[in-house]
């Protein structure tokens, strides 16, 4: 008897239509599976056989072949289990398919060596597909309840074992109710008031924030760097839904999500070690997977100690800094993961960390060369705000005034980005402006003109750099509430590129 079960998986990040084929004869016993799926799949033939006898079903002898189609193209991931098992059962006639539940409803979940439908990753990819291709809904373990409940207009049912597969498909008794909460309220222990001073880098932040800008940080050991960078995420608007449905389902692709953090409601924060490979960084593998890039999207990717990142890690970031994606060519094809970030760089000006300080410094001009050479001319060129971070003098470590609160500025952050949204009519941001919208929305009056003329000759500055500084002065008018770029405006944009 052969059944047709319907499932999905996945290409980068984008799901893709399976359909698990089961042919159950009599023959001589085996239990083939076939498609091009990984080691987990090959695997799931021990959890499938000893999962249905646990439930209860006599297994006879016979020949089972399972066919995963397309058969062309690589499938990965331990959610094959529940359709195949279902397949299988239905075609040894342990359970009937009359009302004709499996062509409306796509199946996925691990099982267990007891008939428990586990966790698995990529659900919301699984949903989301099938939504778009009109089907009724998705049968999944429990345990994925609430990731797959933010997607609206379907009908989720979410089961604990075998058996709750089985009622739902003769009886249709099993009816799930939505886990959706995305208004949790936004909380962060970090405020922007625990650093002291360092007024000018809290402003650079604040533009970061408000135009989606990437910054780069220098300054001496213990200035406050780290500090800084950590608390961006605190004056960042919430998610919008459909920021927190494209997060969770690269978290969930990646296998992030846990039944303590099922979906991601914060926007993410993620720092790797400088010792991380570039494939950590920008994904990748023998089946691609998104990288800590991808993971920051709609957040933040801070790379402290910049300089002792890998080279080949440094240069390879050219494309995602620019283009907000990064693809990845494999012998499966083409695949394209999203990289809408903010990005925060920050490292020493020198070996010893004094080359601010002349006196303290006991690096040689050699080896300061040697130090930032690493930072190249074309990373720097994608980096919009730089910003020099000096230690703290007395006065301002004893000062009792540390400026504004997170949510005073995330406030003003939150108003330039309403501007940004009234004026692109979507999501956009200032830092994602084409060169016709720079020139429709970032024009200059003839003072403004004049100073950008002389910055271009005295500053060698590329049109690259000469597009970041107006994205950057629009940002500031913004924050201003200003709805014409206006001197000060482009002076202070200018004051924070690489003199």
């Amino acid at each position: 008897m052969l059944v047709r079960v319907l499932s999905s998986s996945y290409l980068g990040i984008e799901p893709f239509l399976v359909e698990v084929e089961v042919d159950v004869t009599n023959g001589l016993p085996i239990f083939n599976i076939v498609g091009l799926g990984d080691t987990t799949i090959s695997e799931s033939r021990d959890r499938i056989r000893s999962g249905i006898k646990n439930m209860g079903y006599l297994l006879e002898p016979r020949r089972i072949v399972v066919n995963l189609t397309p058969a062309n193209i690589k499938k990965r991931g331990s959610h094959f289990d529940l359709p195949i098992a279902i397949g299988i059962m239905v075609g040894m006639k342990f359970l009937s398919d009359y009302k004709g539940i499996l062509k409306d409803y796509l199946l996925m979940g691990e099982l267990s060596l007891t008939g428990e439908v586990r966790r698995s990753d990529g659900i919301i990819s699984g949903v989301l597909l099938a939504k778009s291709k009109g089907f009724k809904g998705v049968i999944i373990p429990e345990e994925n309840l609430e990731e797959a409940s933010i997607i609206k207009d379907i009908d989720i049912i979410a089961v604990k074992n075998l058996r709750d597969v089985v009622k739902f498909i003769e009886e249709s008794i099993i009816r799930s109710k939505r886990i959706i909460n995305l208004d949790k309220s936004f909380e962060s222990t970090l405020d922007m008031w625990d650093v002291k001073g360092q007024i000018r880098a809290k402003r650079a932040l604040e533009i970061a924030a408000a135009g989606g800008h990437n910054i780069i940080m220098i300054g001496a050991p213990g200035s406050g760097k780290s500090m800084l960078a950590k608390r961006l995420t605190g004056i960042l608007p919430p998610m919008s839904e459909s920021e927190i449905i494209e997060t969770t389902k690269i978290y969930s692709i990646a296998g992030e999500l846990s039944e303590r953090v099922p979906i991601i409601i914060n926007r993410p924060f993620r720092d790797p070690h400088h010792t991380s490979t570039t494939s950590s960084i920008i994904g990748g593998g023998r089946t691609p997977k998104p990288g800590e890039i991808s993971l920051a999207n709609n957040g933040v990717l801070f790379l402290d100690e910049f300089t002792e990142f890998d080279r080949v890690v440094i240069e390879s970031l050219r494309e995602p800094l620019e283009e907000k994606r990064i693809s990845i060519t494999r012998s499966l094809g083409k695949m394209e993961f999203p990289a809408k970030l903010i990005f925060i760089a920050a490292c020493n000006p020198c070996f010893c960390g004094n080359g601010f300080d002349e006196e303290l410094c006991t690096c040689t001009p050699y080896e300061i060369r040697r130090y930032t050479k690493k930072l190249s001319g074309p990373i720097i060129d994608r980096i919009d705000l730089y910003v020099e971070i000096y230690r703290l003098n007395d006065k301002e470590i004893l000062d009792e005034d540390r400026g504004d609160t997170s949510q005073i500025i995330r406030d003003r952050v939150m108003k330039a980005r309403e501007l940004q949204n009234m004026r692109f009519d979507n999501n956009k941001l200032n830092r994602d402006m084409n060169n016709n919208e720079v020139e429709k929305y970032c024009s200059l009056n003839n003072e403004c003109e004049q100073i950008i003329r002389t910055a271009i000759r005295n500053l060698n500055l590329s049109m690259r750099t000469y597009h970041k500084i107006l994205k950057v002065a629009r940002t500031i008018a913004d924050l201003g509430d200003s709805s014409n770029i206006e001197k000060h405006h482009l002076l202070e944009a200018i004051n924070f590129r690489k003199n």
